[in-house]
């Protein structure tokens, strides 16, 4: 992927699978739309060892707003700035974002859920129809950082910066086995 510009994206991969895509990679691996499983333990989030390796290749995390991810189908501000500060504390500014993961056609996620079941385990659906955090939400978002002590440096970096940054970020050569 890398030797054609792709950057991976372990959003929607195991831990294992994730983990063995940062260490093959030859440039950053982003998860594009994910929790801290630290924070909350849903089976979609991922644990310290593979944001750590994602910040390794000098990835990003994105933190989504989707609610199941955040909490108990908790789609708040709150919700995310606690992952969004776990992320910070464990791997460092310059490896977390934020990522909405949105579907404007609400009622289209609904009937894809209903149309299959099979590709929808409990984690998805024990709570209930999922909620997000609107865009119109997220506007505030940064407002909400800086009253919480967050420079406008590293607010910029989660809003946008960072995964700015990450593609244009020169590769390292994968480890050797």
């Amino acid at each position: 992927m890398n030797s054609v510009g792709i950057v991976p994206d372990g959003s929607h991969c195991s831990a294992r699978t994730g983990l063995d895509m940062c260490e093959v990679s030859t440039g950053p691996v982003v998860y594009s739309h994910s929790c801290m499983q630290a924070v909350w333990d849903h089976p979609r989030n991922i644990t310290d060892d593979q944001a750590r390796a994602c910040a390794a290749t000098g990835g990003v995390i994105g933190i989504t707003s989707v609610g199941i991810f955040l909490g108990p189908n908790t789609p708040t501000m709150e919700a995310m700035t606690k992952h969004l500060q776990y992320a910070v504390d464990l791997v460092g500014i310059d490896h977390v974002g934020v990522s909405t993961d949105f579907s404007f056609d609400y009622a289209d996620v609904i009937d894809e859920f209903a149309r299959n079941p099979h590709l929808f385990d409990d984690s998805y659906t024990r709570w209930g129809p999922i909620p997000w955090m609107t865009p119109e939400t997220l506007l505030k978002l940064g407002e909400h950082l800086a009253q919480r002590g967050w420079t406008h440096a590293d607010i910029n970096a989660v809003l946008g910066a960072n995964f700015y940054r990450a593609p244009s970020t020169p590769g390292t050569p994968p480890k050797p086995k």
